[in-house]
């Protein structure tokens, strides 16, 4: 029978007696229980959700997690995976302590990388960053670039289906993927990694776990396509007089270097204070409504320094731009990308605010911008608008950050009001709610709500052939038909 949620074992004693069990098969240091139980366990990057668990499990590998697996399921006690902890949804937290919280963090191997077939196949607790080292040593790189970089680990990359800031040119984390490692609910392991570019015997059903967010079964390892290194790279810093300037600049590049575009990253003025809190000294070239960051790069060494100048030099002159520099170093370009990459941050230090992962098609970003903007300034006077993203991709994040010294009740309160009011407009305009950070727990009813029946009907008939009594990461992306009202 359908569930959405892990009823945990009424007797007291049987859960005991599962803790104890995973003692033996893991080893007591494995398993987390009581006051050890803190910090990033239950509580998600933002810190807007506070979780609950039966114990945290730390395997070190998949034999291990399949151990687990079958345990839970003997004792009806549901599983949730637990990555990198840089997710903003609460996929990875529950707010009722009846399921086990399973990291991934000790699954940490790469188990080959291969240069001739541009693959490399790795655990799904390999952080990003370390897989890129990794990787540059071989004339290599996993395309996906997101600031989380440090921490984020790929099985958590896969399970959401990451964006980034490439996507313009890369795609998503899913177009990278060539198989897949699974646990299922039941313990039973699957693979589908060959290592063949070219394998059509017949479909793959471990890719539901693409963006599945461990709903399906735990991901415990990925074969991952590979790009070589770029060789020649160009960072320009541009600033524009609003969100339709910055399309139509961004057309402009596009048309020209389509190519070697990777990068087309777009923030509001008001989103530049937000980053000088993580850091003082990140200060922008020069003021303007909307400054926009390029990226170009491309293995063939190209003069893509002189091609972008020359493009910025023609944009300028069109009137898309109005002010433009060029770095002239990698520590430059570093220095204009932190600029990028502090605003989460720095929004995270500021405290409680509202925060969107949106999406629109390209044409319509300039129009969504501009009806979020009036919404927040006509019904939320005081309320500050944020909003910066992904130009190139259509996906745009608008914050709203409460007047200083707002009662944090109140602006939660008021805050869930303008989340509505944010996802009414975008899906007004055939937009998502969730462009790249996925649906979790936060999202969940909001997907529910939203979908097609059929669609949700069918994904709900895959999640019980997949896990029949729907323990794993109960709650987060499907719940039952009577959460869905």
């Amino acid at each position: 029978m359908m569930q959405d949620t892990a009823s945990p074992p009424d007797d007291s004693t049987a859960t005991a007696s599962l803790l104890r069990q995973l003692a033996e098969e893991l080893g007591a240091a494995s398993v987390l229980t009581g006051d050890a139980i803190a910090g990033p366990y239950v509580e998600d990057w933002s810190r807007d959700r506070t979780g609950r668990c039966l114990a945290v499990l730390r395997p070190d590998s998949v034999q291990a997690v399949s151990r687990i697996c079958q345990l839970c399921a003997r004792a009806g006690v549901g599983v949730i995976p637990q990555g990198g902890h840089t997710g903003l949804v609460g996929g990875a937290q529950r707010e009722t302590a009846d399921c086990v919280v399973v990291s991934t963090a000790r699954l940490k191997a790469i188990r080959g990388i291969d240069p001739d077939n541009m693959t490399a196949t790795v655990e799904a607790g390999v952080v990003l960053q370390n897989l890129q080292v990794a990787l540059a040593g071989h004339g290599l790189e996993f395309p996906v670039s997101i600031g989380s970089q440090g921490s984020a680990q790929i099985g958590g990359l896969v399970s959401t289906n990451a964006g980034g800031v490439q996507v313009v040119r890369h795609g998503m984390t899913g177009a990278h993927v060539q198989g897949l490692e699974m646990v299922l609910a039941d313990g039973r392991v699957i693979s589908s990694i060959s290592g063949l570019h070219k394998d059509n015997r017949g479909p793959d059903p471990l890719r539901i776990a693409i963006g599945g967010e461990g709903a399906f079964g735990i991901m415990t390892a990925a074969c991952l396509r590979l790009t070589p290194s770029h060789g020649t790279t160009a960072t320009a810093y541009v600033g524009c007089d609003g969100f339709d300037a910055a399309l139509a600049l961004f057309r402009h590049v596009r048309g020209a270097v389509y190519e070697c575009l990777t990068g087309f990253e777009v923030m509001s003025a008001a989103c530049l204070p937000l980053a000088r809190l993580v850091d003082p000294n990140l200060t922008p070239p020069f003021e303007a409504a909307v400054h926009v960051l390029i990226r170009l790069s491309t293995v063939t060494r190209l003069p893509l320094t002189e091609m972008l100048e020359n493009l910025l030099a023609e944009a300028m002159e069109k009137g898309l731009a109005q002010d433009a520099v060029l770095a002239q170093s990698d520590r430059q370009a570093a220095r204009f990308w932190a600029l990028r990459e502090g605003i989460v941050e720095g929004h995270s230090k500021r405290g409680y605010h509202v925060r969107s992962d949106v999406s629109v098609r390209l044409g319509d970003v300039p129009r969504l911008v501009a009806a979020l903007e009036a919404m927040l300034a006509q019904h939320y006077p005081g309320w500050i608008s944020q909003a910066y993203g992904h130009m190139g991709d259509g996906n745009i994040h608008f914050n709203a950050l409460p007047p200083d010294g707002m009662a944090q009740d109140l602006a939660r309160e008021t805050g869930a009001g303008i989340e509505a009011r944010i996802f009414d407009i975008t899906l007004s305009l055939s937009g998502s709610f969730s462009a790249e950070h996925g649906i979790g727990r936060t999202k969940a009813g909001w997907f529910a709500r939203t979908s097609a029946p059929d669609r949700l009907d069918l994904l709900r008939r895959i999640k019980t052939a997949f896990d029949p009594d729907w323990r794993m990461n109960p709650g987060c992306l499907l719940t039952g038909p009577e959460d869905a009202a």
